[in-house]
C-alpha cells in the first residue's frame, strides 16, 4: 500500500501504545528508511521498536490487534525489547543496535538508542561472521538456480539490504563517519576502504526497480561480480586489526 502521510501514522501509533501499555512504555522510536531518502511510500514498511518495562508474553500478547491494524497502514510489527535486553545484547548484536542507533527518531519517551556505546572489536567479530555467511548462501543460491533469473535477482535484493547495516559496522569500527542513504554508504566504504563496490551500487539500484531489462546471463555475470566484491569485504574484514 501507499503510505501518504508518515507523520500522522507515528501519531496514531504513539496513541495506540500510550493507551495499551500505559506506564509499562518507556519509548517508542521509527527507525530505518521512514527517516531517511531511501524511503518509497509505495513499498517501503515503517519501523518501530519500542522499549517496556518487561517482556512477558502476558504483555506482548494484548498488542495483536494494533499489529494487524497497523500493518494495514504499512507499519512492520514492533521490535519490543527491554532496557535490560538492550544492555545484555550489545556484544551479541552490535550491528542491529548500530543499525537502530545511526537511524532513528524519537516517538516518546526518553531516547536511549542514542546514549548506547558499541564496541569496534563486537562490531568488527560480527561483520567478518555475518559477511561469511552471507558469502555462503550467496555461492549455494547460485548453484541452486543458475541460468534463473526470476530466482536470481530476488536473491541480490535481499542480499543487498542486508549488506548495508554490515556496512556501517565497517565505517563506524574503522573511525568514520556514517552516511544516512544505503548509496551514500556504499560509495562512502568504497572511498575510505579504497574498493571498487560498482556491483553494490548496481544491486541496490536494482531494489528500486519493479522491473529489471537484463539478459539471464547479464544477471549472472553481474550475480558474480557481487560475490566478488562481497568476498572483497570479507577479506577486509578478517584481516583488519583493533588495538
Amino acid at each position: 500500500m501507499k503510505i501518504k502521510n508518515k507523520q500522522q501514522i507515528f501519531d496514531k501509533i504513539v496513541e495506540a501504545y500510550t493507551d495499551l501499555f500505559g506506564d509499562k512504555l518507556h519509548s517508542i522510536y521509527v527507525y530505518g528508511s521512514a527517516i531517511t531518502d531511501d524511503f518509497d511510500p509505495k513499498t517501503s514498511d515503517i519501523n518501530i521498536a519500542m522499549i517496556l518495562d518487561n517482556l512477558k508474553l502476558q504483555t506482548l500478547v494484548s498488542t495483536r490487534r494494533l499489529i494487524k491494524n497497523f500493518k494495514k497502514k504499512g507499519v512492520s510489527a514492533p521490535l519490543f525489547l527491554s532496557n535490560d535486553y538492550i544492555k545484555t545484547s550489545l556484544d551479541t548484536y552490535p550491528i542491529e543496535f548500530l543499525d537502530i542507533k545511526s537511524n532513528h527518531k524519537t516517538l516518546y519517551g526518553d531516547d536511549l538508542f542514542s546514549q548506547i556505546d558499541l564496541s569496534p572489536k563486537f562490531l568488527r567479530l560480527q561483520a567478518e561472521r555475518e559477511l561469511k555467511g552471507r558469502l555462503l548462501l550467496l555461492r549455494l543460491s547460485f548453484l541452486e538456480n543458475i541460468q534463473k533469473k526470476k530466482y536470481i535477482l530476488p536473491v541480490i535484493k535481499k542480499s543487498i539490504k542486508s549488506i548495508i547495516p554490515i556496512l556501517k559496522a565497517i565505517l563506524l569500527f574503522t573511525e568514520n563517519k556514517i552516511p544516512d542513504t544505503a548509496l551514500d554508504i556504499i560509495n562512502f566504504t568504497s572511498e575510505k576502504l579504497d574498493m571498487e563496490l560498482v556491483a553494490l551500487i548496481q544491486a541496490w539500484d536494482y531494489t528500486r526497480k519493479k522491473k529489471i531489462k537484463s539478459s539471464t546471463e547479464d544477471v549472472v555475470n553481474f550475480f558474480q561480480e557481487y560475490v566478488k566484491e562481497v568476498d572483497k569485504l570479507s577479506h577486509f574484514v578478517d584481516q583488519f586489526k583493533i588495538d
